[in-house]
């Protein structure tokens, strides 16, 4: 027997973005039921690192208090042809002074259940199968449940006038609504495993720009160590796949070659790894479209939502659920769908610059060499990294003053003059 329910707003995945959605939209006072296909905490393939964005969109929904023990992060360690420069986070950005390093299962969990207290219906392990289409509108979906937590054991249908997808990067649910990866984008793959690590209370996360290939080409990605504060370190490596060839390259292997050219001052062995490497692909820059429809938005990483400069999904999942549940909150006021015309252009004029500018730079890194004089140049000049640092992480002042704000609009006028492929 099926069991039935209704709700103002679904959410497909309980992620970070879906996660905020549901909790936004439900301290708004709207009913909220999120179908999560696995029981919290589960583990996700991910750096573990908050920029002062994602921070303080934590901050925002009330966790200030729960994230205070989290190992704090001073900034980034930038570390190329045998030369580093540590560069804090901006502290004029309008942000939190600091990063954070904190697991995926514990951050995952903490936002699920605090949607929960704030009054969103959370069903774990119900596993959607296939929207719920009446006359070429979305009704809601078809699930299985589990039986964990409060979910109810057997097949569900819940109905629904607005839907949120947030159900990841394969995100089969906005597939079959007809949302696509663009192919012409950058596409992150990325592997990261725990080491046991003496140095795990260092306040610089580390990235280290001179991967190569068997050849000694240097390649478009980077290797990075990140302190967890907890006796451990996060360590890995990302890659762009793009038209450049980078394909046929595994992750797997480069990570390989990676863990012996960690750094010496972390003192990491392969005898000091903690389980098997996980991985997985991150649709970058914008790269999925569309993003919303009639009844329903796409959130996260089943947006493409991934920064394409340094593989952040957690800030834009963040932002996109909190942009998600605002304007959802309005069409369900004012009883007009018409409102969720706005999500599309809230994301443009917020990010279409920065991942159109992210999206230019990974296919000028992937071109031969370029990368290494790139990094070669950069990694000489303080300054040069500092403004970098504010470009890529998209902290520049919310003045629009500063230095690094005058380089992004350079740059990002430059980019407005070079057509995509």
């Amino acid at each position: 027997m099926t069991l039935a329910a209704t709700t103002d707003i679904l959410v497909v995945g309980g992620g970070p973005a879906g996660a905020a959605a549901a909790y936004w939209a439900a301290s708004a006072g709207h009913d909220v039921t999120v179908l999560e296909r696995e029981a919290m905490p589960r583990d996700r393939p991910c750096g573990d690192t908050l920029t002062p964005r994602a921070v303080g969109e934590l901050h925002d929904m009330g966790l200030r208090d729960q994230i205070a023990d989290a190992h704090r992060i001073a900034g980034l360690r930038m570390t190329a042809h045998g030369r580093s420069v540590e560069v804090p986070w901006p502290q004029d950005s309008g942000r939190p002074d600091h990063g954070l390093t904190i697991r995926r299962p514990v951050l995952d969990e903490l936002l699920l259940r605090h949607a929960e207290a704030a009054g969103a219906v959370v069903w774990m392990g119900a596993e959607v199968t296939e929207p719920i289409i009446d006359e070429g509108h979305l009704r809601g979906c078809l699930a299985i449940g589990s039986g964990v937590e409060h979910a109810p054991a057997g097949p569900l249908e819940v109905r629904a006038r607005f839907v949120v997808i947030a159900d990841g990067p394969l995100s089969p649910f906005g597939r079959a609504l007809g949302t696509a990866r663009s192919r012409t984008y950058a596409q992150g793959r990325a592997v990261r495993a725990y080491f046991r690590c003496e140095h795990h209370e260092d306040p610089w996360i580390e990235s280290v720009f001179d991967l190569r290939e068997g050849s000694g080409e240097q390649l478009p990605g980077y290797g990075w160590v990140f302190p967890m504060g907890d006796g451990t370190a996060n360590v890995g490596v990302g890659l762009l796949s793009h038209h450049a060839g980078n394909e046929a390259i595994r992750p797997e292997d480069l990570f390989e070659q990676w863990v012996r050219q960690i750094p010496a001052r972390w003192e990491l062995d392969a005898t000091d790894l903690l389980g098997e490497p996980a991985g997985g692909r991150l649709p970058m820059g914008a790269s999925v479209r569309p993003r919303s429809g009639p009844n329903w938005v796409v959130v996260g990483d089943a947006a493409g939502s991934v920064s394409p400069f340094n593989g952040d999904g957690v800030e834009p999942a963040l932002s996109n659920g909190r942009l998600a549940a605002a304007v959802l909150g309005d069409a369900l006021q004012k009883g007009d769908g018409l409102e969720l015309r706005r999500y599309e252009a809230e994301l443009d004029a917020r990010y279409d610059r920065y991942y159109r500018l992210g999206r230019l730079a990974t296919r000028a890194l992937g071109q031969p060499g370029l990368m290494r004089r790139i990094t070669r140049l950069g990694i000489r000049s303080r300054r040069l990294s500092e403004m970098t640092m504010r470009v890529s992480s998209n902290l520049v002042r919310e003045d629009g003053t500063g230095a690094g704000s005058r380089v992004a609009r350079i740059a990002e006028r430059v980019a407005g003059l070079i057509p995509e492929e």
